[in-house]
């Protein structure tokens, strides 16, 4: 009886094991996916991707239930993990995608530099020297050869800016050039536009499309949390774990010169003002910031749009309000309830530029009432489904599929397809902190990818 007892323990063993590693990638049903381009995937605010070392012992993607990459790649999807400025604003990480993907040095733009009082130049993609990384797509990039675009969190406004300046260029940037031309340093041709056609699908994952009442609504964490990554930005900027995890600030001078010594470098990095350039993340996500950005952001005509969004809270008929679940990722839960109690109107201005060029933009101030608390811990559910200004473009809700099944072969581009309500919090969709288990996470990809195939990608 004893060994029978071992032996089924034994057993019961052997087969966790196995379905944590197997199980997820046989529910994939007959044969694989099988995408058709490319698919880069772009992490959010405070995120990692795979020039991080991080990312090998904790992906983003997948952080605690398996590497979705290597998953996905084994479902027959081309996958790759961009890094971004953790931090860096969504004009910023744009231009670093652009680098990542082409193999270039990170232009930031001229008129931008100059504007932000930061550097026009960023990190080296080329593969040339000892502080040079290998561009991200190993194979070509063009109209031919298209990539799919999936972002999660802050990612999800920054591929769609990048894809925006693809197709229309920047003509702050153009007339810039033109004025100061500099025949060593031309504009770059992510600026120039005429290349909407480079990207075949985009799908953003609990995207704050619209900024987020996190920011407002927990003025004083937000303010506080600001502070401390920027200090740790600037230390880890200067230290030996930069590759570990990197915050790449160095347009902002936060970096390591081997011709300085310690104490210039310190003095430099320390002195570096990077939360008053105005440049950062933190603005963005501001709601009045995102509005005034989605004004030069419209859909592009060869390009299929889905958003996936989450939510974890429900309504008390008590309180008559919403509350964050017990569901719901612990930490996440006190900021989320200061979300669903939030009311009011947006200042309805935000500061755009630094130092001298500092000025006041002011926008239409925003009107938060009881639309905005249903949230998923970070992100409101009205700013997940879509950017505000779509609606005249179309905007349609998939609600005739369950989550986790596809039926997007009649799709068309340059209209926003808004996925049914996952049950998911925010950090919970890239399979974080033990919140969503492996089996749920990658069913949830699989669809997407699906949705990605049936259109063609």
């Amino acid at each position: 009886m004893k060994k029978s007892k071992k032996l089924l323990a034994l057993l019961l063993a052997v087969l966790l094991a196995v379905s944590a590693l197997a199980l997820p990638a046989s529910a994939a049903g007959a044969g694989s996916i099988g995408t058709r381009y490319p698919t880069v995937f772009v992490h959010g605010l405070m995120g990692w991707g795979s020039y991080d070392r991080i990312n090998d012992i904790v992906p983003y993607w997948g952080m605690t239930t398996g590497d979705l990459m290597t998953y996905l790649q084994g479902q027959g999807c081309e996958c790759y993990s961009a890094t971004v400025g953790p931090l860096s604003s969504a004009w910023d990480r744009a231009c670093e995608l652009y680098a990542q993907l082409k193999g270039t040095v990170v232009d930031y733009g001229a008129a931008h530099a100059a504007k932000y009082g930061h550097s026009r130049w960023g990190q080296d993609f080329t593969g040339a020297g000892s502080n040079s990384f290998t561009k991200l797509l190993p194979g070509v990039w063009d109209a031919k050869h298209p990539i799919n675009l999936v972002g999660h969190s802050f990612g999800g406004a920054t591929i769609r800016l990048f894809a925006d300046i693809l197709a229309d260029g920047s003509a702050e940037e153009q007339a810039y050039a033109k004025a100061h031309p500099d025949a060593a340093h031309p504009l770059s041709e992510f600026f120039t536009g005429g290349k909407g056609d480079w990207v075949h699908s985009l799908t953003t994952v609990a995207a704050p499309s619209n900024g987020t009442t996190f920011i407002e609504a927990n003025s004083d964490a937000t303010a506080a949390a600001a502070v401390l990554v920027t200090a740790m930005a600037k230390t880890l900027g200067i230290s030996d774990l930069k590759g570990v995890y990197d915050f790449r600030l160095e347009q902002f001078g936060i970096y390591a010169d081997p011709d300085e010594t310690i104490c210039q470098t310190l003095t430099r990095v320390l002195s570096s003002g990077f939360l008053l350039h105005n440049d950062n993340a933190f603005e963005d996500l501001t709601i009045d910031r995102a509005t005034d950005l989605n004004k030069g952001i419209e859909m592009q005509g060869a390009i299929y749009y889905f958003a996936y969004y989450g939510n974890r809270t429900c309504y008390n008929s008590t309180t008559k309000s919403y509350q964050p679940t017990l569901r719901m990722w612990l930490p996440f839960q006190p900021f989320s309830l200061k979300m669903c109690r939030y009311s009011g109107t947006t200042a309805g201005w935000y500061f755009d530029g630094y130092g001298a060029g500092l000025k006041t933009v002011r926008v239409t101030p925003t009107k938060v009432n009881k639309t905005w608390q249903p949230n998923d811990g970070m992100v409101n559910v009205v700013s997940g489904q879509w950017p505000f200004h779509y609606d005249r473009q179309g905007v349609r809700h998939d609600d005739n599929h369950a989550p986790g099944t596809v039926g997007m072969t009649g799709a068309k581009t340059a209209v926003w397809y808004v996925m049914p309500e996952q049950s998911v919090d925010h950090i919970g969709f890239v399979g974080s902190f033990f919140n969503e288990d492996i089996l749920s996470t990658r069913a949830f990809y699989r669809g997407l990818m699906s949705n990605i195939v049936n259109c063609g990608g």
